[in-house]
């Protein structure tokens, strides 16, 4: 299994924005296009529905050898067999997670310093911080933690950081710069008229 520490571009089922297409085309297109792990992210979709795609896609990033991580839900993680979970501040704190999930990967979303050592204190295989700018893929986010935040973060923690919130090509540059080269992408990639290629700009980006 790939670690935490192998991911550059981190990327995501399409979620609100599939527009009529095939979820498995746009992600094996950000698997073509250097995708190191895939988030299944379905906000809307009832848990059967969720448990369907997940098979799906577990199917494909295990062929493939991309990381496959289940946002927010513990118990769907062991029914997929996914390679870990991602956990926001509101969800099950990591230590009642840890328990059922064994050595599989824990990320913690974190929008602040103190809630960043507070997850890498507690075990965190890597951290997600943001919102690094603004974003319409959640519907109440957090406040801006801006670019001086991300290289602070990246400088004092030991595990990997994975900037989110508003990034795309316009922007990555200025993420790279703070000293962060692990970035998730959603709607810049979903929005895009060609999904493959691009992943493979934002990828070269943080290579």
């Amino acid at each position: 299994m790939r670690v935490p520490a192998d991911i550059r571009l981190y990327c995501f089922s399409p979620g609100p924005f599939l527009r009529g297409r095939d979820p498995l085309d746009l992600v094996k297109a950000q698997i073509r296009g250097g995708a190191d792990a895939i988030q299944l992210r379905e906000k809307d979709m009832e848990k059967r529905e969720r448990l369907e795609l997940g098979l799906k896609l577990r199917q494909i990033t295990g062929r493939e050898g991309v990381l496959f991580i289940v946002d927010d839900d513990v118990d769907l993680t062991v029914m997929l067999d996914a390679d870990g979970v991602h956990l926001g501040q509101k969800d099950i704190p990591i230590e009642y997670a840890r328990p059922l999930l064994k050595d599989r990967i824990i990320g913690i979303s974190t929008h602040n310093l103190a809630q960043a050592k507070a997850a890498v204190k507690a075990g965190a295989d890597y951290i997600g911080i943001g919102p690094v700018f603004a974003t319409g893929t959640k519907k109440d986010p957090e406040p801006l933690v801006g670019l001086e935040l991300i290289g602070d973060v990246e400088r004092m923690c030991p595990v990997p950081v994975v900037a989110i919130g508003g990034i795309g090509l316009d922007n990555i540059g200025s993420v790279v710069s703070t000293g962060c080269r692990r970035t998730a992408v959603i709607s810049d990639i979903m929005m895009a008229r060609d999904t493959e290629a691009r992943c493979r700009r934002l990828k070269k980006v943080l290579s």
